[in-house]
């Protein structure tokens, strides 16, 4: 229990930082979209998760991490709207590669409801953490390395 609930405070204090990463400027021009590909530097910032689930793949890995899960209802209506914080993914480097941590909220309760999505290179496949006052649930059957991973992300 006490592992759950130092999870949950570590991750609401992560929205700050995400929201503070915004400030950097970097964003993908209006009307195009910036799928990562190549290995970037840690301080890149990529796309919002709304313009990464207007391609394709991402969608489909979306989707994939979604089956058999029961999201709550804001989750659901941000798969329909891609409506979310406009805050930039990051990237995080694994297994030689670099995948992108996506993040979003739900509208007016930000602080207590949050959605993070890591996505497999070129949107192969995604797996999120989803932390709400009942706890953390893990979505799309990450394993202990995926799961490492997003922490090891979150706490930067």
């Amino acid at each position: 229990m006490l592992a759950r609930v130092l999870l949950a405070l570590m991750l609401v204090s992560a929205v700050p930082a995400f929201a503070a990463d915004e400030s950097t400027g970097s964003s993908t021009p209006a009307g195009e979209s910036k799928e990562p590909s190549a290995p970037q530097a840690q301080e890149t910032k990529g796309p919002v998760m709304g313009k990464l689930l207007q391609l394709p793949k991402y969608i489909y890995a979306w989707q994939g991490m979604m089956a058999g899960e029961t999201p709550p209802q804001w989750v659901k209506d941000y798969a329909t709207s891609l409506d979310g914080p406009p805050v930039p993914s990051i990237p995080v480097p694994l297994d030689g590669e670099i995948y992108t941590l996506g993040f979003t909220c739900k509208p007016n309760d930000c602080e207590t409801h949050q959605l993070y999505v890591l996505f497999a290179p070129e949107g192969r496949d995604a797996w999120g953490l989803l932390a709400t006052p009942d706890g953390v649930k893990w979505l799309g059957q990450p394993d202990d390395r995926i799961q490492k991973a997003i922490d090891g992300a979150l706490r930067k």
